[in-house]
């Protein structure tokens, strides 16, 4: 269990760096940060992908297979915020092409900042409530949920 709260920490950290190193550019004036933006977006849309991968395989199938989602309180609400979150970050850079931010780069920074507020709050709340709670049971409860007969 360590070992899998150790992997999700330390993805998180690199999704907080990535945010950081983003989130430094927005001090600058866009022509000193636009050379160093699209790798610095593609570097967090890399991580985020990773780590949701991750996620994935190491917590949300193991759940579904043995049927405990429901079990687990706030679990749906998490995996919804995940997958909204995912699917505004998509729209996000759909939107926000090279040439928009150029256009409009304060606009830019203040709808960025806040969706990666947004991003960082859920992994806080995944970290402190979601993933010890799931890691417990999934380890030390592995039953499948009996199956309802009509």
């Amino acid at each position: 269990m360590q070992a899998t709260i150790n992997l999700l920490r330390s993805q998180h950290e690199e999704i907080a760096a990535a945010v950081g190193d983003l989130v430094a550019l927005f001090d600058m004036r866009y022509a000193d940060a636009a050379s160093i933006l699209g790798p610095a977006r593609m570097r967090i849309a890399q991580i985020i992908t990773k780590h949701l991968k991750t996620e994935d395989e190491l917590l949300l199938t193991p759940l579904r297979e043995q049927r405990l989602m429901a079990s687990i309180p706030g679990c749906e609400a998490i995996v919804i915020e995940t997958r909204e979150l995912r699917l505004t970050y998509s729209r996000h850079i759909g939107t926000w092409t090279a040439r928009a931010i150029e256009e409009r780069w304060g606009d830019y920074v203040v709808v960025t900042r806040q969706l990666n507020e947004r991003l960082m709050a859920l992994c806080d709340l995944k970290m402190k409530d979601f993933y010890p709670v799931v890691l417990r049971r999934i380890l030390f409860d592995p039953a499948p949920a009996p199956r309802m007969t009509a």
